[in-house]
């Protein structure tokens, strides 16, 4: 393999890399946001803020959709 195809098959990995760890750092922000802002947003209430993201039990869902007065398809009851 000749060097100039080295360096361009290693630019193209560099590039490659390079936009993946741009796109997690940016997930990681978003991600950042959301939780200030459900943060902000129960707190105004008065309310704890739900546990979603760590449990991935349907019924806690199921649970936390009634206490709000919502059935499962989120209508309301």
């Amino acid at each position: 393999m000749s060097e100039k195809n080295l360096q361009e098959n290693e630019d193209l990995m560099w590039k490659i890399h390079m936009r993946t760890l741009t796109k997690r750092k940016r997930n990681m922000e978003i991600a950042q946001i959301i939780d200030e802002a459900l943060e902000k947003h129960y707190s105004e209430l008065g309310l704890p803020v739900p546990n979603w993201k760590r449990s991935r039990d349907p019924e806690w869902w199921k649970e936390y959709l009634r206490s709000l007065g919502l059935t499962e398809n989120n209508d309301f009851s």
